[in-house]
């Protein structure tokens, strides 16, 4: 094992040590048996809405494969990008090392459609850029319309910070755009690989694809909670978007515990066993029954492929078709 592997494993594993730390300070005050009689109180409509939720969620997670194909010209059947994009997805949310686990998925799927490894590359670039550019959009929202909605970073940071840093997210977007206006669709090299921007028409796309999926994906969180108010939805948002970009930043699988402790901090005024009791079952709902799904879902697929011949995947780049 490298020493790059060495440090990345133990930084991940001092990320959970500190989470768990964190988890304990903050329901120090918080009793067990309160928040397995807040699971057992939790409406079978709220879960019922949120598993629902959690199927448009993952549903629009797919338009980021189907964007990103159609980028790099790769035809494939929405049944095969459909089950690429749900298995790569909901391995990376549980597993972490995106790269790795989502990018084994895509590419053991999309091999069979004649997609080669360096287009499932750019299928990874572009289906991420979409999930940032949807992340920054309501981020930068958030900071500049309800600068003092994060009430952990509101004790630290001024109002008028955040805003600054809220217009300043805001003006990245739309210096992207520009630029895509100049150089959308022209194929460029990102090192050594080859990589098409997309058109700004097709940024919008992924505008609307990734705002979508985080929207949908806070109402999921949102449902659970005891008696949820529409009021309280911005809060639940922010605190979202906050503990889902941290997560990823710190590279904790599944955002276990990262995630958990981010949103108890940034929903103070929610009843503490309830807010612990809605998390628990979002984990379930949005991350390990759709694990559960998503594993049998592959190793089917890879029982049918056992059986079948797949397409020619040689190599080739954007420029070898139209």
């Amino acid at each position: 094992m490298s020493w790059r592997s060495l440090l990345v494993a133990a930084a991940t594993l001092a990320v959970l040590a500190i989470s768990v730390v964190a988890l304990r300070h903050l329901l120090a005050d918080t009793q067990w048996s309160a928040v397995m009689t807040a699971v057992r109180a939790l409406p079978t409509a709220a879960l019922a809405g949120a598993a629902m939720l959690t199927v448009l969620s993952y549903g629009i997670l797919t338009g980021f494969d189907v964007v990103a194909l159609r980028l790099v010209g790769r035809p494939v059947p929405y049944a095969s990008v459909a089950l690429a994009a749900f298995t790569s997805y909901i391995f990376s949310h549980n597993l972490g090392f995106a790269a790795l686990t989502g990018g084994a998925a895509r590419y053991r799927i999309y091999r069979r459609h004649g997609v080669p490894l360096a287009d499932v590359g750019q299928i990874m670039i572009v289906a991420g850029v979409t999930f940032w550019l949807g992340a920054v959009l309501l981020l930068g929202l958030s900071l500049v319309l309800l600068p003092s909605l994060p009430p952990v970073a509101h004790r630290a940071i001024s109002p008028g910070f955040q805003t600054a840093a809220g217009l300043c997210l805001l003006a990245l977007l739309a210096a992207y755009m520009v630029a895509l206006g100049r150089l959308g669709g022209r194929a460029i090299r990102l090192w050594r690989w080859p990589l098409r921007l997309p058109t700004w028409r097709m940024a919008i796309v992924q505008f609307a694809l990734g705002t979508g999926d985080l929207l949908v994906a806070a109402s999921v969180v949102f449902v659970l909670l005891p008696q949820p108010a529409i009021m309280l939805y911005p809060a639940v948002l922010v605190g979202y978007l906050f503990a889902i970009v941290t997560s990823l930043l710190v590279h904790a699988p599944g955002g276990l515990g990262v995630f958990e402790v981010v949103m108890i901090a940034a929903l103070p005024q929610v009843d503490r066993p309830g807010l612990v009791a809605a998390l628990l079952a979002f984990r379930l709902i949005y991350y390990l029954i759709p694990l559960a799904i998503g594993g049998l879902l592959f190793v089917g697929h890879e029982l049918v492929g056992l059986r079948r011949p797949c397409v020619d995947d040689g190599v080739r780049s954007f420029d070898d078709h139209p």
